[in-house]
């Protein structure tokens, strides 16, 4: 069986599978394993679904499909038995896995990103979120790169500012030409870094914790070229670095004096100083339209509906959510700003598919899954026979007193078709070869089938064949008279 090619291995295994469930036998062995192989292919299969939906958003959406129908042609022509095709795709198959990984190897690493940043923000929801002296700090630092960024538009002086979040950006540390810093955010310090007769005036700085490590950073550009046409070498750092993780990057134009907000491969032009403080405020979670999910959400919810209760009486109007930093601290009477970085977080989260799409997704994502399950099955444990040579014994339940029968055959040879593990795992002992003399009534020569069954019910192998089927026996007579 090993020289049979993979499609074939697959027709085979699933007629066996097919055979044992109209039989009533368990091909897959117990109750448990079933339950463990039902597991696997549920999990597999949401595995399958969250990745085709995160692909479905990058350039290696349209060669995937390609890959589809080439797998698709391949297995069509292994139906018809073309055999150069099965040889190539077979020797090629592997190649193709290796490609595939190198291909698509950024967007491998931004699913791993997404899958680990978006389970570290469940986590945090749940267990709460920052102090109110963290709160405090965030919002003083906010201030200051809103301030120093209004001032130095106003100059036409270009700034990159990298706010960290989870994603840690050590690559950028490690670099030749960049300088270590261990200061606070202040409107001062950022102009004095960004002026344009600085040595550090190209390049972008590093805030990590509320404090700048980093400046002079030459940060990769961005992979997505889309609406960003008309921007210069600056904003398209800021977007390469919004793409490394949850990276925040407020950019300042030179050419234009505005500035920009570029988060998860998005950039966002800022109309003012208040829609530059308000974004920021919402992405570093300051700003109450940041809405949490599941757990998090019932927790705020509690606490909310807790304070309500115990503020009822109070006359006080409670701050808009759109309200931005500098008029929550009373300065100025302002318009709420816009939220424009908001559609970027919600676009993360969340992807528009119709019923019709996602029914599809999931049934691919099982097909899929247990296309998967059957080849790992078929290499691991696949389908095989093997010979035994087995005792005959016989059951004489009502067989009259008086008759008795001669055994002219003590052995049958049997051939039993089963998966691998449970072949290799018995032995003659646990076969057994039975005739049934009940249905004799009378002397003379019967014609009697031998009966092949399992020691252990649980224990699934279909027999091929046996030699012989049936045995002649003679039937004679115990009375004298």
């Amino acid at each position: 069986m090993g020289s049979d090619s993979i499609f074939e291995q697959i027709i085979s295994f699933i007629s066996e599978l097919f055979r044992s469930v109209s039989n009533g036998y368990l091909f897959f062995g117990s109750a448990w394993d079933i339950i463990r192989y039902a597991a696997d292919i549920v999990l597999v299969s949401v595995l399958f679904y969250w990745t085709i939906r995160f692909m479905r958003q990058t350039r290696a959406w349209q060669l995937i499909k390609g890959v589809v129908l080439i797998i698709l042609f391949v297995i069509c022509c292994g139906l018809f038995g073309l055999e150069m095709v099965n040889f190539l795709f077979n020797k090629l198959l592997y190649v193709l896995a290796f490609l595939f990984i190198v291909i698509f190897q950024p967007e491998l690493r931004r699913a791993l990103e997404t899958v680990g940043l978006k389970t570290f923000g469940s986590f945090k929801s749940i267990f709460g979120g920052p102090s109110q002296e963290d709160k405090s700090a965030t919002s003083s630092f906010v201030h200051e790169i809103s301030t120093a960024c209004d001032e130095m538009a106003k100059e036409y002086t270009g700034a990159l500012i990298l706010i960290e979040r989870t994603t840690r950006l050590d690559e950028l540390l490690t670099q030749e030409n960049v300088v270590k810093f261990d200061s606070s955010v202040t409107n001062s310090v950022l102009q004095s870094i960004f002026y344009k007769g600085s040595p550090m005036h190209d390049g972008g700085l590093l805030i990590r914790d509320g404090r700048i490590v980093a400046a002079r950073c030459h940060v990769p550009l961005s992979v997505t070229m889309h609406n960003l046409e008309r921007t210069g070498t600056r904003h398209r750092a800021a977007v390469g670095a919004s793409e490394l993780g949850d990276t925040i990057a407020v950019v300042v134009s030179e050419e234009r004096g505005t500035s920009a907000i570029a988060v998860s491969g998005r950039l966002y032009e800022m109309k003012d100083i208040s829609e530059l403080e308000a974004n920021l405020s919402y992405l570093l979670g300051l700003s109450s339209q940041g809405k949490k999910r599941g757990l998090g959400k019932l927790i705020t919810d509690i606490k909310v509906m807790s304070k309500k209760s115990k503020n009822k009486k109070s006359a006080s109007k409670p701050a808009s959510d759109n309200t931005p930093v500098t008029e929550r601290n009373g300065e100025g009477s302002l318009k709420p700003a816009v939220i424009r970085t908001k559609e970027a977080i919600e676009s993360a989260n969340k992807e528009d598919l119709t019923l019709a799409q996602n029914l599809v997704m999931i049934l691919v994502s099982v097909f899929l899954s247990l296309g998967l399950w059957m080849y790992i099955q078929i290499n691991n444990n696949p389908v095989v026979t093997k010979e035994f040579t087995v005792p005959i014994t016989y059951e004489d339940n009502g067989m009259p007193e008086d008759i008795e029968v001669s055994l002219p055959v003590s052995s049958v040879r049997v051939e039993l078709v089963g998966r691998r593990s449970t072949i290799e795992s018995i032995s003659e002992d646990d076969i057994i070869a039975t005739l049934d003399y009940s249905n004799v009534t009378e002397a003379g020569v019967a014609e009697l089938p031998v009966v092949i069954t399992s020691a252990d019910s649980n224990v699934y192998f279909r027999v091929q064949s046996q030699l012989p089927d049936t045995v002649s026996v003679t039937v004679y007579s115990t009375n004298e008279n």
